[in-house]
Order: structure tokens, then C-alpha cells, then sequence
């Protein structure tokens, strides 16, 4: 079940409920941070999903923002849908990174996990857990009122460039804030947009109208099947004389071309 404006009062019900082990996971994430500190929240996102041997490739499915499979060779692999636009993709790499790094939850899938907008508590987990590693560089309550814009969505076009998170993210982060701080006025201007999306051309005239770096709603296309090459390679010097790791390379290359010629279609 998608979140909706009807359901998102239940979203930040599920949020309270995983909130400790959301807290607790993120105690063990930092330290695996330390050495990124220096770096913007979703660059030190994207360091930790190189370590695990990322894959991105552009999906032409809105719906798909990314997977976790198991490789032969034993390893979680986590693939990105570069046809997202950036910001979705930022908070896909968080959300991928706690399914990489609660090995409950890996078990729990077995060889594979997909991830897609379903409402269940283990999700409510990763998108809570995603949430909460973007929006900690800041108070994203007190920077929504500090904006001087009469309207709604010119407000979150400036939080989703300031905190380079998703449309919704930045709704359910500010609803949860509003209902601490018993805003009802804003808990009921969130719910009234909630379900309101504007295209995607909207969205790049009103970032370009207010100065605001729009390659963040923009997909960056990129193509990177390195982790299977660098893999099949490995498998190759191994073991020369067994030519199903040769064609299995070939197969992967004529993958990367296709990807790469069908984007210089679009």
C-alpha cells in the first residue's frame, strides 16, 4: 500500500513504533562513517554502496527505485535505477544501505529483495532509517518556516535543494515535525498537497524560476556494471580454460552497449 494522505497519519504511527531500532541502527551506521565525514550525506551513502560492489543502470520504471541480489560469489549486491531522478535515488541509497546492513532482514528475504513503496513494517524501517540519515544536518521544521515564500510548493522545492530529499520525504519528515510540535495548521496544509504531484516539467520551471540546482530532479542515466565485470574477470583468471565465463562477460559488455545506445536516443 502506497502512502497516501489518508494513511499518513499510520505513517508516523509506524515511525514511533521502529524509532528505537531505527536510532540504534543509525549508532552502528556512523561508525562506518567516520572516514566520510567530510563528505555530503549522500556521497557518504553512495561510498557505502561502492564497498558492496554497486550496480547502476537506468530501469525506464518509475515504480522500481532498486534491489539487492545475491551474487555467486556469496555477496548482497545493491542495483540503483539511475532513470530516478537524483534525489530519489540519495534517499534509495540509504534506504538499500539498511537492508545491506540489518542481517535480520537479509535472512528474513533470502536471495534477493526488491525494493518498491509497499506499506509493511519492514519497509516503514528502511524509509524511516533513509529519512532520518538525510534530514540530520539540520531542522527541517524550523528551515520550512524560515522560507519566505507564500507558496506551498515553492517551500518544499527549497527543502528538496536544501536537503536533496524526494517530494514525499520532505512531506512526511515535516508532518511528523508539525504533529510534535502540534502545528495543525501545517499538518493540514501537508495532508492537503500530499497527494498533489506536479510534472516533471513543473517541477524543472519552478526550480529554474527560483535559482535552484534542478539536475536534483533531473536522473542521472548512468550505467555501471563494473562489480559483474570486475567479478566474471576474477572468475576468467581463475579459470581460462572455461569459456561460460568468457561468454558470460561478453553477455554483461553487450548489456552496458545496450544501455549506453539507448540512452543517446533519448
Amino acid at each position: 500500500m502506497r502512502i497516501t494522505s489518508e494513511n499518513l497519519d499510520e505513517t508516523i504511527e509506524r515511525n514511533a513504533q521502529v524509532s528505537k531500532e531505527v536510532e540504534d541502527h543509525i549508532a552502528f551506521i556512523e561508525k562506518r562513517l567516520i572516514k566520510w565525514r567530510s563528505f555530503p550525506i549522500e556521497q557518504q551513502g553512495f561510498e557505502i554502496l561502492k564497498e558492496n560492489q554497486l550496480i547502476e543502470i537506468p530501469i525506464p520504471d518509475l515504480n522500481w527505485g532498486g534491489a539487492i541480489r545475491r551474487f555467486p560469489n556469496g555477496h548482497n549486491v545493491p542495483i540503483i535505477n539511475t532513470a530516478q531522478p537524483r534525489v530519489y535515488q540519495y534517499f534509495i541509497y540509504w534506504h538499500e544501505i539498511y537492508h545491506l546492513t540489518e542481517s535480520e532482514e537479509l535472512k528474513l528475504h533470502g536471495n534477493g529483495y526488491d525494493i518498491f513503496v509497499e506499506f509493511d513494517l519492514t519497509e516503514r524501517k528502511a524509509d524511516y532509517f533513509a529519512s532520518q540519515m538525510i534530514f540530520s544536518n539540520g531542522d527541517l521544521y524550523d528551515y520550512f518556516h524560515s522560507l519566505e515564500y507564500e507558496d506551498f510548493f515553492v517551500k518544499i522545492a527549497h527543502c528538496m535543494k536544501s536537503y536533496k530529499a524526494p517530494y514525499k520525504a520532505v512531506l512526511i519528515q515535516l508532518y511528523q515535525l508539525a504533529k510534535k510540535n502540534r502545528n495543525r495548521a501545517l499538518q493540514g496544509e501537508v495532508k492537503a498537497n500530499f497527494d498533489k504531484q506536479l510534472t516533471t516539467q513543473e517541477w524543472e520551471s519552478l526550480f529554474q524560476e527560483h535559482s535552484l540546482d534542478d539536475s536534483l530532479i533531473k536522473p542521472s542515466l548512468v550505467t555501471n556494471l563494473n562489480a559483474i565485470k570486475r567479478l566474471i574477470k576474477e572468475e576468467i583468471k581463475q579459470h581460462s580454460d572455461v569459456a561460460l565465463f568468457t561468454d558470460n562477460l561478453r553477455i554483461v559488455e553487450g548489456w552496458e552497449e545496450d544501455f549506453k545506445r539507448e540512452l543517446k536516443k533519448t
